[in-house]
């Protein structure tokens, strides 16, 4: 059974960081890592089309713009590439994952762009939620959202039927799977928030559209390369309530691997939800998303078995925390 683990951008922001990822990993004979290099519209790599994330200290690199969002000549794009000062965490992680044998997934978030705890927008005047405002999902004719978000708001998108909004996110992605050696490219958000902020039901071919012509874009730009999806993890709740038709995706072949998050504290309601996922995209790659929780050890050892008898080829835990290492030897002897 595979085991993987998401790790979150705050766990990538030095290199020795990094490097206790990957012992952390390889030790436990856990070999695949999803890291999120795209958070909100920002960068944990080296970007000629989004800037420098804000929580990574200064140096880094240039940011070139081409015609929506392209960036500049090839020429160009690498010697902006190259980070004069402070560390490309993206590059850091695949150098130290091939020294160990961990294969490493570059994870974006596709449609959220932006949120922050004390409602501030971007500093970066190339953010896209300052460059493009005209690109963001704008419910009820809202000036801009609250960063803050509500009851049902986690943060600022991009509106899924904005082609061009839809054309910079897959430039980005392509930009990262040409760049950088990576096993696979990991979506997450690839969704509405909520329905109630999509125009018409049938806004869900937007969301369907990114998928499909990511396919297209990532395997020419990187053949071979693993494209993967986090969703919700009951394929009706999908559909119905964020517009999120993923079984189509896998049926289809638009995605590789299928990461349910079936996050619940009940073990026979994971079992229940990652049944149902595996019924519903039969013939592809699955690893079934585990919630760590802090302490609960029994727990995630049941769940982690109630994963393989659901069918799934494999487990991913949420999230990597060095602070939390005897749930990582639970995950990987279960």
């Amino acid at each position: 059974m595979d085991k993987a683990l998401w790790v979150v951008r705050d766990k990538i922001t030095a290199k020795a960081a990094i490097d206790d990822l990957m012992a952390d990993a390889t030790t436990r004979g856990i070999h695949d890592v999803v890291v999120q290099v795209r958070g909100r519209g920002d960068a944990y790599y080296a970007s000629t089309l989004e800037p420098r994330a804000e929580s990574l200290a200064p140096g880094g690199w240039g940011q070139g713009q081409g015609p929506r969002g392209q960036g500049p000549p090839d020429a160009e794009r690498s010697a902006k590439r190259q980070p004069p000062n402070g560390l490309d965490p993206l590059g850091h992680c695949v150098r130290a994952g091939a020294a160990v044998g961990v294969r490493v997934h570059a994870w974006g978030n596709v449609f959220f762009v932006w949120s922050s705890a004390d409602g501030k927008l971007p500093v970066s005047p190339e953010h896209l939620v300052h460059r493009h405002p005209e690109w963001l999902l704008r419910p009820g004719g809202a000036r801009y959202l609250d960063p803050m978000g509500g009851k049902d708001w986690e943060g600022i998108y991009v509106d899924p039927t904005n082609d061009e909004a839809r054309d910079h996110t897959l430039a980005v992605f392509t930009e990262i799977v040409r760049t950088y050696r990576v096993e696979g490219f990991h979506y997450d958000y690839v969704r509405y928030p909520q329905v109630t902020y999509a125009s018409s039901p049938d806004d869900h071919g937007a969301v369907t559209a990114l998928v499909r012509a990511g396919a297209e874009r990532l395997r020419a730009a990187r053949p071979g390369v693993v494209i993967s999806a986090a969703v919700f993890p009951d394929p009706d709740t999908a559909r119905e309530r964020v517009l999120q038709r993923w079984p189509e995706w896998a049926r289809e072949g638009w995605i590789d691997l299928v990461c349910p998050m079936a996050y619940r504290e009940e073990t026979a309601e994971v079992t229940r939800l990652l049944a149902k996922a595996r019924k519903a995209a039969p013939n592809t790659r699955m690893w079934g998303g585990l919630m760590a929780y802090p302490g609960e050890r029994e727990r995630l050892r049941d769940q982690v078995r109630a994963a393989r008898e659901a069918g799934c080829d494999g487990a991913i835990l949420f999230a990597y925390d060095p602070t939390q290492r005897d749930l990582l030897d639970v995950f990987a002897a279960s």
